[in-house]
């Protein structure tokens, strides 16, 4: 009795709200003046109207992309959020449809995304734990040495949003596999509408609308004969998945066009050497097997090499 008195529901957190009205339109105002501002400006000072033009061009570029990026994301939500039968009757993008319907190997997983539906407030709760006992520490520590600090998670706007990843189908290999372990192929869509705020030396900025599609290789390794009958857990990507997201506060002046490739250049790297094969994530679910074992990758053979001759090779070492 008293373990269930202690074990607290976890809490499913709203998503954030409208912005006011009134401050929307003062937004719109203000911007609307500025720029009738700038025009004047540049008459009465003679400036070249290329000083308008390029403005502007980049301007219209950000908000087509920017409306690009959100209907995607929007209809990938949409995917996510109904079932895979009222997916194909509405005859959605191609693109949003599951990957069963092109690929007969491939197998529904209705049944695991209903687990990941009940899962996910308990997911949220532990992600927040995570950020706030281990991410924020780190990263502040890592600032220091730019006087960057302090860094700090708005605790009440930190949330992964009501949508769960989804998975669109399943593979599960049979053949040309070894006996000790089993093999898995989830195409992965995680279209969220989660928001993460922090501030970094009290000036805010927002992470929010990420989305991610890719397909995440599952292996259980190795087989054992007792309980949990699986020693641990591989994850990776076979390739870099495709990332998107909307930066907002402070972070929004990184969405500039071209700057906002070369943020989303580094953010995909991060992501290649955290979990992009040869990057794996691995995790034993035993004592008995060694972190070693899921780390290292299997070894095919041996293959031997014998250098028979050379010549004119460049001298490196110094040695003659």
């Amino acid at each position: 009795n008293t373990e269930k008195q202690d074990e607290a529901p976890p809490v499913t957190l709203q998503s954030r709200q409208a912005a006011n009205p009134i401050v929307s339109m003062a937004k719109k105002l203000g911007l609307r003046t500025l720029a009738w501002i700038s025009v004047y400006m540049l008459g009465y000072f003679d400036f070249s109207v290329a000083w308008m033009i390029t403005p502007l061009l980049l301007s219209v570029m950000r908000d087509q992309w920017k409306k690009d990026k959100r209907n995607k994301l929007t209809a990938a939500r949409e995917s996510a959020l109904s079932n895979e039968q009222a997916m194909i009757e509405a005859r959605m993008n191609v693109e949003d449809l599951p990957s069963w319907v092109f690929f007969p190997d491939k197998e529904r997983a209705e049944w695991v995304n209903s687990i990941l539906k009940q899962l996910w407030p308990y997911v949220n709760d532990y992600v927040r734990h995570t950020l706030f006992n281990t991410v924020e520490p780190a990263v502040e520590s890592a600032l220091k040495a730019y006087k960057l600090t302090p860094f700090k998670f708005e605790r009440e706007r930190v949330f992964l949003g009501q949508v769960p990843p989804r998975i669109t189908g399943i593979k599960v290999y049979d053949t040309n596999t070894s006996r000790k372990e089993i093999i898995m192929d989830l195409d992965i869509v995680f279209a969220s509408d989660l928001e993460i705020v922090f501030k970094v030396k009290g000036i805010p900025a927002r992470v929010s609308d990420f989305g991610l599609r890719g397909m995440a290789r599952v292996v259980l390794k190795p087989l054992i004969s007792q309980i949990p009958l699986v020693g641990g857990i591989q994850v990776y990507f076979l390739k870099a998945p495709e990332i998107d997201y909307t930066l907002g506060g402070v972070a929004g002046t990184l969405e500039i066009p071209g700057l906002n490739k070369i943020v989303e250049r580094i953010i995909i790297e991060q992501v290649k050497n955290f979990i992009v094969l040869p990057n794996k994530f691995s995790m034993p679910l035993v004592d008995t097997i060694p972190n070693k074992v899921l780390k290292c990758p299997d070894s095919a053979g041996v293959l031997r090499v014998k250098l028979m001759r050379a010549s004119d090779l460049v001298n490196k070492d110094g040695f003659a």
